[in-house]
């Protein structure tokens, strides 16, 4: 994120290394119905996916069994049928022989329909426990993983300390995130860099060992929901054909694994990142952040940054970051609302919108939470 904090470390740090995975090949968009029968037979039920069902919105990514066969979704759609839209719908072997032991996949898998999200970083001392966090907020960021040796990262590797035990958030964290995702239904992402920690990635090794460490952090938490790209901040361009890769691969290894990412809205740089990502299926939102800098809060921008995002990446692919605080650039909520409500009246469909901080919503007496979380999800 923009803000610069001082982060005061857990003595919990979580440390990563995981089995190396190899990419899984697909159907393309023109493949014949017999290319389509063959994968079909190769394509067992996949365990933990969902069956399909008609009518419900798949996005990018999603694996579902249907008639006894896995397909995932190469492009998002209704509800088309798998066997029908085979341009849409892909046969899926990922899981032929079953969910790998080590990682299985995380309950339920996908975005909600519309998404209320906050951040939690990991430099409070005394935070409120995540299973206790607002039930408005249905994702969860987890702020935020930072690469081994520091910015641009020596080995592609990062890793992710817990926050404060003041009030047990670090003592149940792991059992109060397994709660949150199978009872509460909400999603846990792992944020990757913010606060000035770019990465770089040159080469598939580095790739790869950045995978190898996110699945490193999934198994110690237990598992959580998907990946936030936090990392080209200042002057760190984003590799972006390995930032895609890597996206992909985290898709394969977890059916339904939701890839996101808070650029800078006037950037240049960013945007195209953000267009080659979902054009690729490797991202399910973008969330520009309009807060912590110059004008960045007043209405009349960000409903004509909206409007330039939605006609870039579609507006189920655009998630819209407040900042709710007393401080300059920062929002009131009497300011966010009128603004929420412009951006819904131009963009029905919006995905959603994020609130920086969770921690700084609790102290104010969850304002994001409670007057923005229902419009949103209304």
């Amino acid at each position: 994120m923009m803000l610069d904090s001082t982060v005061t470390a857990s003595s919990l740090s979580l440390l990563l290394v995981a089995l190396a995975t190899s990419g899984a090949g697909c159907l393309g968009a023109g493949a014949s119905h017999e290319e389509v029968d063959v994968g079909h037979d190769e394509a067992a039920v996949c365990a933990g996916s969902p069956e399909w069902r008609e009518g419900q919105w798949y996005d990018v990514g999603t694996v579902v069994n249907y008639q006894g066969s896995a397909y995932i979704a190469e492009h998002g759609n209704p509800g088309y049928i798998p066997t029908v839209s085979t341009y849409f719908w892909e046969p899926y072997s990922g899981c032929a022989d079953g969910p790998d032991p080590d990682p299985a996949p995380g309950p339920g898998g996908g975005l909600p329909e519309k998404v209320v999200a906050g951040y939690y970083p990991n430099w409070t001392l005394s935070p409120v426990r995540i299973r206790d966090v607002n039930s408005n907020y249905n994702v969860i960021y987890l702020f935020a993983a930072k690469p081994v040796g520091g910015p641009p990262g020596t080995t592609g590797a990062v890793t992710w300390t817990p926050p404060g035990d003041g009030r047990g958030a670090a003592t149940h964290l792991k059992a109060d995130i397994q709660y949150a995702r199978t009872h509460q239904g909400r999603k846990i992402i792992l944020s990757v860099g913010g606060a000035g920690a770019g990465m770089s990635f040159p080469d598939r090794q580095k790739s790869q060992t950045f995978v190898d460490s996110v699945v490193g952090i999934y198994n110690s938490l237990g598992g959580f929901d998907g990946l936030d790209w936090n990392t080209f901040e200042a002057d760190q361009a984003p590799d972006t054909a390995e930032m895609i890769w890597m996206s992909l691969e985290l898709k394969r290894r977890f059916p339904g694994f939701i890839i996101t990412a808070p650029p800078a809205p006037w950037n240049q740089r960013d945007k195209a990142f953000c267009e080659a990502m979902v054009q690729a299926g490797a991202m399910d939102y973008a969330a520009p952040q309009y807060y912590d800098g110059p004008d960045l809060d007043q209405q009349s921008y960000i409903v004509d940054s909206v409007d330039e995002w939605v006609s870039l990446l579609g507006p189920r692919h655009v998630v819209v970051g407040f900042g709710i605080w007393d401080q300059p650039n920062y929002m009131s909520i009497d300011e966010a609302i009128p603004t929420w409500n412009q951006l819904e009246r131009n963009h029905p469909t919006l995905r959603g919108a994020f609130d920086w901080q969770i921690h700084t919503d609790e102290g104010l007496g969850w304002p994001f939470a409670n007057r923005v979380g229902p419009l949103v999800r209304q």
